[in-house]
Formats: C-alpha cells, structure tokens, sequence
C-alpha cells in the first residue's frame, strides 16, 4: 500500500532523530485513526501510513520533492512526493522569519501556490517568536508543543486532520444512514429501497445498487444535512463547498447535481443583463448558446478553427483574442462586451495560457469566464505549472491565485470520482477583489451591478448566483451525487499528486511503446498541440499546452478508424469520442494500468493504420463558411418567437429560431438570431446523409424529410427592423 508523506522544513536542534521518529509515530497512528472513523463505512480497512520527511532547507526541500529535470521538461515528482499530503514548517529558520525564505527566486507561499497549492500548510509556532500573517486558508498553524507530544494532543491534531480532509458531508450522510435513519414517512418513494428490495421482480436490481445507495437518497426533509436552497447555513452540505473552495483555491464554490450545463446557464444568467454583448467562443458548449438564449445577451461569436485532416476543433490564437478585446476595450462603457468565454482544455486537451487572457480581459475591464469542464484536476499537480520567458511561473487551472479566469465551472464528473452530473462553480479571489477592494475604473459597470450602499458587494453577488441557481437546481437533489462531490476534492487534496503523476507517467511510457510499435515518433501518433493547432511555433510561445491526459491516437484514413473503433468495439473497449480519423482516450482518475494494456492489444492488430491522416476527409471551406457569421437578430428574440418549420433544403436566407447540433462536428450550426446559409444547410446534409437524422440534435424530421425552425416572415421583418 502506498504511504502519505508529510514535509517537515525544520532546522531547530530540538527536531533530533529521536524526536522525528515519535512525531512521524503519533502522527501516523492519528491519521490511520481518523481515516477509520471518517472514511471506512462497515468492513474495517488498512490505511496507508504517515511518513516523516524532515529537510533543513527549502532548497533541501525542493530536492525531496522533484528529481532532478532537464531545462524546460516537466518536472516529476519523487516517490515521497507523489504521497505529499501535508508539510510543517518551522516558524524561523536559519534565524529569519519563514516568509523571508525563497525556493527557486519564489517567496515560499508563492512557490507553494504555483506548484502545489491543494495540499495542506501548517506553520510550527514557538513561544517568543513574533505571530507571522498566514497567506491563504490553505495554511493553518499549530505551537510546536503540540507536535513533542502528538498522542497527548490527540485531539487538537484531529480538529486539524477534520480541517484538511474531512468529507463533511458525507460524513454525515454515512453516520444519518448508520445511526439515526429509522422509519421513513418522506420522499423518495422508493423509501430506502423497499420497494425495490421487497419486490419478487426487482430485487435482483436492489441486489445489483447494493443497499447504500437506496439507503442514502435522501429528501430535504431530513434538515439536519443541508438543502442546496439554503446555502449560507451551518450544514454538513454548506460546510463541504467552504472546504472545496478551500481546495479548489476560490473565494467561493457551489455543488451543482445537473451538470456544467445548469452551472454555465445559471452563471451567464447572474452576470449578464438582457442587450448586453458577450465575446464567445464560436466552439464552446451548447449549454453556453442556451444561456446565451435566457439572459438575453447579443454574442459576438469569435472565429471557430476547424482542423478538417482531424476532424477536430482547434483554439483561438492568442492574436484574434488580443485584437478583439483591444477593439473591445475601445467601445463606450455602456456597449462594451461585459464576459469573454472560453473553454479550456478544450474537448480535445487544448489549454489556454489563462494567465494572459485574464490580464487582456482585465485590461478591457471584461470578465474572463472558463469552462473548465474538461480539467477539474489542473491544480493538482506542477505538471500543469509554466514558467514564463520572464522567469515567471504561472498555472493552467482557470482559478489561480496567480492569474486567471474570474471564473469557472468544472464537471467533477468527467475525470475525477464523482457521478455523472456533479459540477462545480468556482469564483476566484480576484473576482471577489474586483467588487470589494478594487477600485479599477473599466470594472465600475461590475461593483454597479452588484452593490450594496452604494459600494460593490460580493455578498449580493453571491446571493443573485444563488437565487439564480435556485432556478435551476432541482429541490430535490440526489444526495449521493453531492457526497460524490464532497469526496472527490478530498480525494485530490489527499491523493491527487500521485494520482496525476502515475497516470501522467503511465501515458508517456503508453505513446512511447505504441511509437515503438509502429515505428513513427510520438507526434505522428498521438494528436498534440502541434497536430491540432498548426505549426506555427507561436501557439507554444504564446503558452498554449496539450494535456497529456486526453490522448488522441490518429489513423491515417476513416475507413481505417471505422475498422479501428469495430475492434475496439469486439474488444468490450470504449472511447470518449471518434472523428472520421481520430479516436480520444480519456485518462481519469479512475483509470487503471490495466486499460493501458488491454488498448494495446488493439492497437498492435492496426499498427499498420497508425499515422497522420493521409488528407482532409470534409470539405474544410463549406465548414469554414457554414460556422461564420454574427446573429442578425437577438437571440432569445428568435428563440421565443412562434417561427415555423421549413424543409432544410428550403431554409437558405431565413433567420433559424433553434439550435442544430451536428455530430461531428460537435458545434452548433444552426444558432437562433442567425441567417441560414448554403454552407450551413449543406453540413447538416452531410451528416445526415453519412450518420443519419439521429446525429443532428435538435432536427425535426416527418416521412425522412428534415425540417428546421425558422421565423417567419412576419417576425423577421419585426425583429429586423428592431434590432
């Protein structure tokens, strides 16, 4: 079993062997106690160890935790340091003050915030020294008379260990289950799972759940747990987002049990007025176009790239950003767009140098949105850490308190272990900044919005997002979906360093074995940034990344991907998604060595398949026209008009009411508000002619003929005119 590491950066001469071998003793005997009372629910478990690691130095410290790396590769954690959970400092060292000391020219929290944020602080105090600031939450601090006798302090070292990893929530829905739930006269109806368990037909199904998840789906009803309605009380549910945005490194975030989808249409909601513009991504998730639709904003959509030899959508160059936000830093306050969205990593592992999107935007006096969906685990490991020509070091996960986005919705779902639709919101510190502290004259529109006497207020921010969001959460949430949630941040905060680090590890020996096979170098293997965005050397400069852990194998024609994914499929293996000549791979944290090598096995029987698509399989200029354009009416103006349905081939020059979502390409083409094109009608044909009417989301069909909403005559003339 693998162990914990805790860091000690001490230098005092009290800390002698003998001392570190009792407090690695205590202190491992209290962290296997907590686990068992927190973690095991019935059957007793073993839980790894604690293991003391005292250094001297910081830069001993940086040592124990990375070997040694080339310039400019990534940096690989140590076997101590991929079990890092939690590091003690001394509160002087070397006779100075903690917070004057440096690792690699970085003041130690800021080095700690760049490379490894999520895990746990706590400063040694001792008496006589002078109290020293805490730089984050993420910090705490003990007198080091607690750690000479840790079994004596047992119980301030559990308060402590319950600080840092305690799952609040489901915690307290294991203890309800175990010991207080009794006769139930509440929701759901299913009550308990009786009526599974006590039906002669269904009690194979009971059988199959297991009890607990029967026996955990709760109702609102039972008070003591929390209600996602009420989110500022003092429940286990309110509890656990405090702790997650503790890790997640927010001001703020909110559980969310109906997806990215709801947390991207409830945020757009609460920051945008009806006529206000948004930049948007053109390929960003329809979810987006949908709120886009609610609140009632005018999008000016930014050029979407297609890759048509891959099959795949590429990023929007550092360029076009910089030049549309200067042009919209230009406009008077009142038309300036208020939100630039953008989605990083994108479907295909795509990661935006966020750190210099959020400096333009706030240059413009714009709000930098993510939808991070994709990457809910980009704060846990250095890995996804860059250092910058400048010797500056910044982070890939939108809410850093280095630079970044203002703000950002995750599916927890997609890549850590939580269950299908758990989501999370996170809103950054400078965000909260921008409305209390700042005083920045392009975001006077924003402390406007959000006011109390007169003065921005991020408490009534804070209350509009969650009065919107009780539009949209359901009132009777899946209790087991937000303990998932509640898990899976501890789990990162616990495990994640080694977590990442094995999977990251197992992928690059993977391309390299699969390399070896069929002879080509990696890059004409797997799609990275170089084969989805272009060569031009501008792309990594400017700090754009391919996540490793989106692995996209490349066949060199479609009938070779078809013939690959039929084996896959004979196989019992699954993909996330295939285009006519790609196949992604996601690699999670539920993904074991063992699927490395079953992917393997298929890959062999194909090695000669294996290689950069020989040409584009589409006409890449009809895509390129039929995802152009700016709406020619509002929007939610066309959405909510009565419209009428006419025949596709029909549909050329009317303005569509509805969204048409053709798979592939994954992106909406059909937009409400905007003028149907030729190139537009054609790729729908296309994909209705090579993947069938069912490949269209949103198309309407009667006796094989597809139909699409459009206005009518009357309302575009209207709206026209009106716009």
């Amino acid at each position: 079993m693998d162990t914990q590491t805790v860091f000690y950066l001490t230098d005092s001469p009290e800390a002698t062997p003998a001392f570190l071998q009792e407090l690695e003793y205590g202190l491992s005997d209290l962290f296997q106690a907590f686990c068992r009372e927190h973690f095991t629910f019935e059957d007793p478990l073993d839980y790894p160890e604690l293991r003391l690691v005292a250094v001297p130095t910081p830069q001993a410290l940086e040592a124990a935790l990375f070997q040694p790396s080339a310039l400019g590769a990534p940096r690989a954690l140590t076997p101590e340091g991929c079990g890092a959970c939690l590091f003690l400092f001394d509160d002087w060292l070397g006779g100075r003050p903690l917070f004057e000391h440096a690792i690699g020219g970085l003041p130690i929290p800021t080095w700690f915030l760049t490379y490894l944020p999520a895990i746990p602080k706590v400063l040694v105090t001792r008496p006589g020294h002078p109290k020293q600031h805490l730089p984050s939450r993420r910090w705490a601090q003990k007198p080091f008379a607690v750690l000479a006798d840790p079994m004596r302090h047992r119980e301030r070292l559990g308060h402590l260990f319950a600080a840092f990893w305690l799952p609040r929530f489901w915690d307290a829905l294991r203890l309800y289950v175990r010991r207080r739930a009794g006769t139930a006269w509440h929701t759901p109806g299913h009550n308990n799972g009786n009526a599974f368990e006590r039906s002669p037909f269904l009690h194979g199904f009971h059988d199959a759940f297991s009890s607990m998840i029967f026996r955990s789906d709760l109702s609102v009803s039972v008070e003591s747990l929390g209600d996602l309605s009420d989110p500022e009380g003092l429940s286990p549910l309110s509890q656990a987002q405090r702790v997650a945005s503790e890790i997640f490194g927010s001001a703020q975030s909110c559980f969310v049990t109906n997806g990215t989808s709801t947390s991207n249409k409830a945020m757009l909601m609460t920051l945008l007025r009806p006529g206000e513009s948004v930049l948007l991504d053109r390929n960003c998730h329809k979810s987006v176009h949908h709120a886009v639709v609610m609140a009632g904003a005018v999008p000016r959509y930014l050029p979407a790239h297609y890759n048509p030899r891959l099959g795949v959508w590429g990023p929007i160059p550092l360029a076009e950003l910089r030049a549309e936000l200067a042009r919209a830093a230009a406009l008077p306050e009142a038309e300036r767009p208020k939100l630039l969205v953008i989605t990083t990593c994108t479907y295909e592992g795509i990661l935006y140098p966020v750190w210099e999107i959020g400096r333009l935007c706030e240059q413009a006096g714009i709000l930098f949105y993510a939808d991070e969906a994709w990457a809910p685990y980009l704060a846990f490991h250095p890995a996804y850490a860059r250092a910058l020509p400048d010797g500056a070091v910044r982070r890939y996960n939108a809410v850093s308190e280095i630079g970044g986005a203002h703000l950002s919705v995750q599916s927890t779902h997609k890549a850590l272990a939580a269950f299908s639709q758990a989501s999370m919101i996170h809103v950054s510190n400078r965000f909260k900044a921008l409305l209390e502290t700042d005083a920045s004259k392009p975001y006077r529109w924003l402390r406007r919005r959000f006011h109390l006497h007169g003065h921005g207020s991020y408490e009534k921010f804070s209350h509009d997002l969650h009065e919107v969001l009780r539009y949209w959460h359901s009132t009777s949430p899946h209790y087991p979906t937000l303990a998932t949630l509640d898990i899976a941040g501890i789990q990162m905060r616990l495990e994640g360093l080694r977590i990442l680090e094995e999977r990251l590890r197992w992928v690059r020996a993977f391309q390299r074995r699969v390399a070896d096979l069929v002879g080509r170098p990696i890059h004409e293997c797997f799609a990275g940034l170089r084969a989805i965005a272009g060569d031009d050397p501008s792309w990594q400069a400017d700090g754009y990344f391919h996540d490793p852990l989106k692995m996209i194998l490349m066949l060199r024609t479609p009938q070779a991907c078809a013939d690959f994914r039929r084996l896959l499929h004979a196989a019992h293996i699954q993909w996330e998604k295939a285009s006519p000549t790609t196949v992604l791979f996601l690699v999670t944290a539920g993904t074991v060595h063992e699927h490395f090598e079953y992917l393997f096995r298929c890959i062999r029987q194909v090695r000669d398949l294996i290689g950069p698509p020989d040409e584009a399989p589409c006409d890449a200029e009809i895509l390129a026209h039929a995802i152009a354009g700016q709406p020619a009416v509002l929007p939610r103006a066309a959405a909510l008009c009565d419209g009428e349905l006419v025949p596709l081939e029909e549909a050329e020059g009317r303005i569509a009411s509805q969204l048409l979502v053709p798979y592939p390409p994954g992106i909406p083409v059909f937009i409400p508000g905007l003028r149907v094109t030729r190139p537009m009608i054609r790729l729908i044909q296309d994909v209705i002619a090579q993947s069938g009417p069912d490949a269209v989301h949103g198309l309407f069909t009667r006796g094989k003929r597809p139909f699409v909403e459009v206005l009518n005559h009357d309302e575009a003339d209207r709206l026209t005119r009106e716009q």
